[in-house]
C-alpha cells in the first residue's frame, strides 16, 4: 500500500487515486445532501448537527474550517474560537496530498497531472 498522506489517507477510495480533490467543494456538498435529508425528515435536528460536525476540514497551513449547521457559511478556528470567513479554495493531488491553487494542472510538489473528478 502507499503510504500516503494524511490528508489523503481519510479520505473515500474513490478519491484516494488519482483524481485530486476540493476538500471545501466535497464538504459542501455532503452539507447540500444532509441539508436535503432533514428538510424531508429522514435526519433528525440533532444527528443532522452531529453529521454536520463530521465535515470539518484541515487546510494546507492546519488551520480547522467548519461548516455552519444552521446557515452553511465556512467557520475557521482561530485559537479557542469560530470565525466567520472564506476558505482557501484548493486541489489537494491524490498522489502527493499537496494542496494546490485551482488553477494548477499539475501538482507544484510532484508534477502529477491534477485530473478533477467530473
Amino acid at each position: 500500500m502507499l503510504n500516503r498522506p494524511a490528508a489523503v489517507r481519510g479520505l473515500p477510495r474513490l478519491y484516494a487515486g488519482r483524481v485530486a480533490i476540493d476538500p471545501f467543494g466535497q464538504a459542501e456538498m455532503r452539507y447540500r445532501a444532509l441539508l436535503g435529508d432533514r428538510r424531508r425528515g429522514s435526519l433528525d435536528p440533532r444527528s443532522f448537527r452531529a453529521a454536520v460536525r463530521q465535515l470539518r476540514v484541515v487546510d494546507g497551513e492546519g488551520r480547522e474550517w467548519s461548516l455552519g449547521p444552521e446557515n452553511g457559511v465556512w467557520y475557521r478556528r482561530d485559537r479557542d474560537r469560530w470565525s466567520e470567513a472564506e476558505p482557501p479554495r484548493r486541489l489537494v493531488c491524490g498522489r502527493c496530498g499537496h494542496h494546490n491553487l485551482q488553477r494548477h494542472s499539475y501538482c507544484t510538489e510532484c508534477g502529477s497531472r491534477l485530473a478533477r473528478a467530473s
